[in-house]
């Protein structure tokens, strides 16, 4: 009995040593032993160096004809290439009115300031040129009729004057609350 425990011991020992031989195969950052190849040494290309796969001997090809990015809807535009000015998509909720305040505040504020009367910090301490107030008749259709929320969302996406496109900075949905909250919130008499 005593020796059959000793040869279960010796025998556990010698597994417990072989499996620690194997696994130690090459230092800490190496992965271990490769079983199958190809997965780990696969052959790679550089962007824009030569292929021997395509038959244009290129490795980068160019994308399918009317291939659209992920999370990018292309604007509608009419005969002069200019944007549509499109209805706001989306309902307006207490939550939307909220984002669309803080999403102003941080991204629009330090050039409109934060009642939209063009004095942010980027022109007081900055130096830069003030935008037009949105109070001001520059930003109403006629004496009465404030600019559709489209226009402001068309003038976040694709810049105007000296305001560049913002259209990184915001996705297409938070621009929306953005022009909702410029057109309703601070294009009026006094702030809601």
């Amino acid at each position: 009995m005593l020796l059959i425990r000793g040869q279960v011991v010796k025998s556990l020992l010698l597994g417990i040593f072989l499996i620690s031989l194997v696994s130690c195969s090459g230092g800490r950052n190496s992965t271990g032993y490769s079983i199958i190849n190809d997965m780990i040494y696969s052959e790679t290309y550089e962007a824009f160096s030569d292929s021997q796969i395509h038959e244009n001997g290129q490795s980068m090809q160019a994308p399918p004809a009317n291939t659209i990015a992920r999370g990018f809807m292309p604007h509608e535009m009419d005969e002069d290439d200019v944007p549509v000015v499109m209805e706001n998509p989306n309902t307006m909720t207490a939550y939307g009115w909220k984002r669309g305040e803080l999403l102003y505040n941080s991204t629009c504020a330090a050039c409109h300031g934060e009642d939209g009367q063009g004095k942010g910090l980027v022109v007081t301490q900055g130096g830069f040129p003030n935008p037009p107030k949105f109070k001001s008749r520059s930003f109403k259709y006629s004496k009465k009729d404030k600019k559709p929320a489209g226009h402001i969302y068309n003038v976040i996406t694709f810049g105007s004057g000296n305001m560049p496109s913002h259209a990184q900075q915001l996705y297409a949905e938070d621009r929306w609350l953005v022009a909702e909250y410029v057109r309703e919130r601070l294009m009026t008499k006094g702030k809601k």
